[in-house]
């Protein structure tokens, strides 16, 4: 494999780096300053060289790209490829290049609808997809998106095999997760030196002083609102002017009201990556169409502060999901569920119910108020807050279309637990709606902890004979009955437990 060591490399080529070097020109067309910032372009992600490629029988391991387009896309869109993590449509895809195959895979069959579709998606694209920076040229089409208090890095080559240049890219699809910080400084840090290079070349030395004028501005953290109105969506906007016209304020801007909601401080910037506020947690998890009454309902959550603390505290931790892969996201929700019964005390063999009611006995004992709110997001099921020297609180939406039952409402209530024990971010925060809007990785690990919390094996397995075929309807409603869950969740669980196939599963659905 060809080498280029006299490239600059910037990061860790086992998480996340960029390399570059500057070329002569080719005189490859296009303006004076793009071809004076000729030259080698390397992207490795989590030990994966997405620039390699084949061109015939040739192997190549860099792009060759003008690399001052790349510096102003980072640049330009800085605010919203850190800072937003809500993708477009609320079609579930663990990572943001997958959504963009994905999202065209069954197209609507009303042309307004494809219209807004397509339009949706080449917004987002233009925001996080660095191949927007360079469409006629063969690069990696690395997506990046704020998840939390990581970035995750995405790609996807379905898309770069349809680009006519006779160089084939060939690393296969896959994302990779690196701490916001870490993310933030390799980009900074490779534009920099670009930019200080291209600073001494007459043609180019004008763009690369004004994008080194406004890196320093990146790193000073000058836009804390701007970046949190991105995490946030743009139902905040409409809230903020509809709240004003409400309380008939005229005096001031509708940035202060926007600072107000989201609790936005002087302290709220400092550095180039903006810190969620719980407010920005909250409503980057909901629909972008959400009313302003549910937008103000949501940040009135927040919370009063409280004098004592929760036990809930003592058995917290700051716990990603594990990773991208599904099943270990699965498992990661399992294992825990079974710890934390453990750590309670539960009996391995006995439903969550009795002495042992997860809503009247256990979340008090934790600490955790629960609290009934109604909104008009009947998508919503609960929310999880959490703020320091606050009261955790669980919110149960009674509209929801599945927290609405008794059933429904346990399975949300230990949903919701799973958000407050372990997705908390690096300030101690928890701010989730869970609806189909929210991070697909958070919620996959709750609904696995709910159903493990709430039905251990060594609780259905007394319930149920192990011949499944000695199974009938009424004794599967005893069962779903002493367990307080409903046909969904419990059929699911008997699923991911091994005891039911999906075709079965259907079957019995049916007949329940």
């Amino acid at each position: 494999m060809e080498r280029h060591e006299h490239m600059k490399t910037f990061g860790d080529e086992q998480r996340f780096a960029l390399a570059y070097d500057l070329r002569d020109d080719p005189d490859a067309g296009g303006a004076p300053a793009e071809r004076a910032s000729w030259g080698g372009l390397r992207i490795w992600v989590g030990g994966r060289n997405l620039t390699a490629g084949r061109a015939g029988n040739d192997f190549v391991d860099l792009a060759e790209v003008p690399l001052l387009p790349i510096v102003r896309w980072f640049v330009e869109q800085w605010n919203p490829m850190l800072h937003e993590e809500r993708l477009p449509r609320d079609m579930p895809s663990l990572s943001a290049a997958a959504w963009r195959m994905n999202s065209i895979g069954r197209l609507p069959q009303a042309e307004d609808q494809l219209d807004a579709l397509l339009e949706d998606r080449e917004r987002w694209w233009k925001r996080h997809g660095l191949g927007s920076a360079l469409p006629e040229y063969r690069i990696p089409d690395l997506h990046l998106r704020r998840a939390g208090a990581e970035v995750e890095l995405s790609w996807d080559d379905r898309e770069w095999r349809s680009v006519p240049r006779g160089l084939r890219l060939i690393e296969s699809p896959g994302a990779v997760l690196v701490p916001a910080d870490d993310a933030a400084h390799v980009v900074l840090e490779w534009s920099k030196s670009v930019l200080a290079q291209l600073a001494e070349a007459p043609a180019a030395e004008t763009i690369a002083i004004e994008l080194q004028r406004r890196v320093m501005s990146i790193e000073a953290g000058d836009d804390p609102l701007e970046r949190l109105q991105w995490a946030a969506g743009p139902q905040l906007r409409r809230a903020a002017l509809h709240l004003r016209s409400l309380l008939g304020i005229t005096t001031g801007h509708v940035e202060d009201t926007l600072r107000s909601l989201l609790g936005v401080t002087d302290a709220s910037g400092g550095g180039p990556i903006t810190r969620l506020t719980v407010p920005a947690m909250l409503l980057r998890s909901t629909a972008p169409s959400l009313s302003t009454a549910d937008v103000e309902k949501l940040v009135r959550l927040v919370g009063t502060a409280s004098e004592r603390r929760p036990r809930l505290a003592d058995i917290q931790q700051h716990e990603p999901p594990p990773s991208i892969d599904p099943m270990a996201i699965t498992q990661d929700g399992y294992d825990r569920a079974l710890d934390l019964r453990q750590q309670l005390g539960l009996s391995p063999t006995l439903p969550v119910s009795g002495p042992s009611d997860l809503e009247l006995v256990i979340l008090p004992d934790l600490g955790v108020e629960v609290v009934d709110i109604q909104l008009d997001d009947t998508n919503v099921s609960g929310v999880a807050v959490l703020h320091p020297g606050h009261q955790p609180l669980i919110a149960i939406n009674l509209s929801g279309r599945y927290s609405r039952t008794p059933w429904g409402r346990r399975m949300t209530l230990a949903h919701e637990l799973c958000h407050l024990l372990y997705d908390l971010d690096e300030d101690g925060q928890v701010g989730v709606v869970s609806n189909p809007w929210a991070p697909d990785r958070m919620e996959r690990r709750a609904n696995a902890f709910a159903a493990m919390f709430l039905m251990p094996m060594s609780a259905v397995a007394p319930l149920l004979p192990s011949d499944a075929r000695r199974w009938s309807a009424p004794l599967l409603r005893d069962a779903m009955k002493a367990l307080g869950v409903g046909k969904s969740a419990f059929t699911w669980h008997l699923v991911n437990l091994g005891l039911l196939s999906v075709s079965e599963r259907d079957a019995w659905i049916d007949e329940l």
